[in-house]
């Protein structure tokens, strides 16, 4: 189902409801994820356009539990802040890039944004509780000191990846921003996320989604 900017996926697992929206200047993908069972919804990445943001999240209907960051860039916060003080809802980031939320411009881009504060920093390995899954975060440095991506597990083991800028379709995010580094971005790719199964979901920062097997196989940065 579409509906101007977004799009709801049809996911394995019925009790999912995942929809993704193209937010802010540049089009960044935000996504909702709710657990319909226990009545709560995620976000992860809230670029922008907070109207359009809010909408999707008031038609979902479900309370929002966590608002995610992958990383620092200013293309993926740019409605945090509100999106804070509209839920309640404590912002959580990867201590390495918690710094950046609060800067409010990105000098490289000429771009200004509103600050915002994580209400808590996340490390590799911590899990958090999601009605009947758990959101496990892998650090994957490289395209930012910080970033990372999302493992959404349930009791029948792992159901997809929220990649960030670490992983494209038939691509990765780009190295050449401060802090950023090639090499560090390829071996967090190897061994953070090509060792999970190959048949799990990867929804990207940006473009369209893909699986992890057709990246291993396909991914001309991977080969």
């Amino acid at each position: 189902m579409q509906k101007g900017n977004m799009v709801e996926y049809k996911l394995g697992d019925e009790n999912l409801r995942l929809l993704r929206l193209e937010l802010g200047e540049i089009g960044t993908n935000c996504y909702i994820l709710a657990d319909k069972q226990a009545g709560e919804a995620v976000v992860i990445d809230p670029a922008g356009d907070f109207p359009v943001l809010w909408q999707a999240v008031e038609e979902l209907g479900f309370p929002v539990k966590y608002i995610l960051n992958t990383h620092g860039h200013w293309d993926h916060i740019g409605a945090n802040a509100e999106l804070q003080t509209k839920t309640g809802a404590p912002l959580l980031i990867h201590a390495a890039d918690a710094a950046m939320l609060r800067q409010g411009a990105d000098s490289t881009f000429r771009v200004r944004f509103k600050p915002s504060t994580a209400d808590r920093t996340l490390a590799d390995g911590d899990e958090l509780p999601f009605g009947g899954y758990k959101i496990r975060v892998l650090h994957t440095p490289g395209h930012t000191p910080g970033g990372v991506c999302y493992v959404i597990a349930g009791a029948a083991g792992d159901e997809l990846i929220f990649s960030g800028d670490t992983l494209f379709q038939l691509s990765i995010g780009r190295t050449d921003l401060p802090g950023g580094s090639y090499d560090d971005l390829i071996k967090s790719i190897r061994a953070k996320l090509l060792p999970l199964d190959g048949s799990l979901p990867v929804f990207p920062g940006h473009g369209p989604h893909t699986f992890l097997a057709d990246e291993q196989k396909f991914n001309p940065f991977l080969q």
